[in-house]
């Protein structure tokens, strides 16, 4: 075989195998991509919030509403008594999405719930009656007892670290 037929094979042999290591590459971005999305998509779940020098931890829900809550943190807040099982806030600087909501819900211990039909968010301390438009957004993983202070109290929430 001549050298000119040679680097016809060569150059043949490597038009051949463009297409699978552009596809190959493309695997390896969309491995990476899907990675970075995880990664992303667990920091988004995780939040923090403090009470004066108290911080309490929580993991959101994947759901759409939790998702557009994240959207406005960090978020400094004003909670008051709600009955015995639940400290609120006054209406959020912008509504949530409601998709996917179930139609209602009761609150449990350690829960956080937005309150659609108030724009609001509860912090539950205790089990809450079953109602329409409540939403679960997350739960108190630790440090919940903080909110068994009486009374309003100042609260920031910031994705968590």
């Amino acid at each position: 075989m001549g050298k000119t037929s040679m680097r016809v094979s060569q150059y043949a042999a490597l038009l051949f195998m463009l297409p699978a290591v552009g596809t190959l590459q493309a695997a390896q971005d969309s491995s990476e991509n899907q990675r970075g999305a995880a990664t992303r998509q667990v920091k988004m779940h995780d939040i923090r919030i403090a009470i004066g020098s108290t911080y309490l931890t929580a993991t959101l829900e994947d759901n759409p509403t939790a998702r557009s809550f994240v959207k406005l943190l960090p978020l400094t807040i004003t909670l008051k008594d709600y009955g015995d099982a639940e400290k609120i806030s006054g209406a959020l600087p912008h509504r949530l999405s409601q998709d996917a909501a179930p139609e209602s819900a009761a609150g449990a211990t350690g829960d956080i719930a937005y309150y659609a039909p108030w724009g609001n968010i509860a912090f539950y301390r205790g089990h809450g009656p079953e109602a329409a438009g409540v939403i679960k957004i997350g739960k108190i993983t630790s440090g919940i007892e903080a909110l068994n202070q009486p009374g309003s109290m100042r609260v920031t929430i910031s994705p968590g670290n």
